[in-house]
């Protein structure tokens, strides 16, 4: 659609130029990066060129990017492929983290591992005092969304680390919506970090597990065969997917503050542009320590009676590429686990929308998805006004 409103950036970036040309020029070669011939030499060259970007933006040796499928891959083998030291047998993770990671961490249950779950308060960050208590010299590792995907809360994870690490645990964090804005020293101490090319203007497909030197004994591979990637994964390389990552990462580099502070007054302008033609809604994580610039997270239509849910909205909205709060499981609709965790009541998380901008969101995007949820707002409104509608508002 050429008049698409994309405001999902935190679910899938717009691909780079840069990114896309290194793609599409290593489409064109021939050639497997662990073949003894020329065509697998360049194969192998366009991984150690993205390597050493990826290496460089995570501030870690070339030998700490173990290059992987997707981030769901990467924190799958942070967190099953750690072995278990000695008495060491507790995985912590807070109740608003990724899907990939409390799922995984809950599933180990049967595995002689001990799951914990640590609180966030209201505004979405981990509460110290909780992990604090929970922390024992029996805790392995502390695996701890960086940067939340729905509300854009940045952890503090300075304090989790420096916990953690009084206790003998390693730290993982999954840094995939992190990344985008460029390096952060907020990650240099973390054991283990996911990284996802797609939530940083590279192409689907490719993402890494950065394994520092503190961890890499600790690993196993979830995935064996030839033994590439050190060991930790293998499998030939997506090497297309890959070589747009390192572009990416590049790119990611040479970012400033200037397109921080850019995008975080569009996403103030946003809001402002909300409350002025919508007026009914709530911003969530508002008073939140440190967020990312991009993420905006609302309730709307917060002084309905009816059981109206958000998407009945967005399903109004054909031109605006926007998510809900929502996360579905087997096919079944349910509030937002991550507004439910901060204390967000059910009815409320389920009419919340989530925008997100990326680095070529421009003030004509803002202004429209602004005019454009005006217009279903009042749609809907106008539509509650009169029950005897046969049309169904319901998710």
């Amino acid at each position: 659609m050429s008049d698409l409103i994309y405001l999902d950036a935190a679910a899938a970036t717009p691909i780079a130029p840069e990114a896309l040309e290194a793609t599409v020029e290593a489409l064109k070669q021939t050639g497997n990066a662990g073949a003894a011939h020329a065509a697998g030499y360049a194969a192998a060259a366009k991984l150690d060129q993205a390597r050493e970007a990826i290496a460089e933006l995570l501030r870690v040796g070339p030998a700490g990017v173990i290059f992987v499928g997707s981030a769901t891959e990467a924190n799958n083998l942070a967190i099953r492929g750690l072995d278990r030291r000695s008495n060491s047998n507790q995985i912590v993770t807070s109740v608003a983290d990724h899907p990939s990671v409390l799922a995984t961490v809950k599933s180990l249950t049967g595995e002689n591992r001990s799951p914990h779950l640590v609180k966030v308060g209201k505004t979405g960050e981990v509460d110290l005092d909780h992990l604090e208590a929970v922390l024992s010299p029996t805790t392995a590792l502390v695996s701890i969304h960086a940067a939340n995907n729905e509300t854009g809360v940045i952890q503090p994870l300075d304090r989790i680390i420096e916990r953690a690490h009084e206790v003998g645990a390693l730290v993982h964090a999954d840094a995939s919506q992190l990344m985008a804005w460029g390096p952060n020293s907020i990650l240099d101490d973390c054991d283990l970090v996911t990284v996802s090319s797609h939530k940083m203007h590279g192409p689907q497909g490719a993402a890494a597990l950065i394994v520092r030197p503190t961890a890499r004994n600790y690993l196993r591979p979830q995935i064996t065969g030839g033994g590439q990637e050190r060991g930790l994964r293998s499998g030939s390389a997506n090497a297309a997917a890959i070589a747009g990552f390192g572009a990416a990462a590049e790119l990611a580099l040479s970012s400033g503050d200037e397109s921080v502070e850019r995008v975080r007054a569009l996403r103030g302008r946003l809001l402002a542009g909300l409350k002025a033609s919508v007026g009914d809604i709530v911003e969530h994580s508002a008073h939140a320590v440190r967020r990312l610039p991009g993420i905006l997270n609302v309730g709307v239509g917060l002084n309905w009676s009816e059981s109206v849910e958000s998407e009945a909205l967005l399903a109004r909205l054909p031109r605006l590429a926007a998510s809900t709060g929502s996360a579905c499981h087997a096919g079944a609709p349910a509030p937002s686990a991550v507004l439910l965790a901060m204390g967000v009541p059910a009815w409320e998380a389920a009419r919340s929308i989530r925008l997100s901008l990326s680095r070529y969101t421009t003030a004509a995007d803002v202004d429209a998805a602004i005019k454009e949820l005006g217009r279903g707002y009042i749609e809907l409104v106008r539509l509650l006004a009169h029950p005897e509608s046969k049309e169904r508002i319901l998710l």
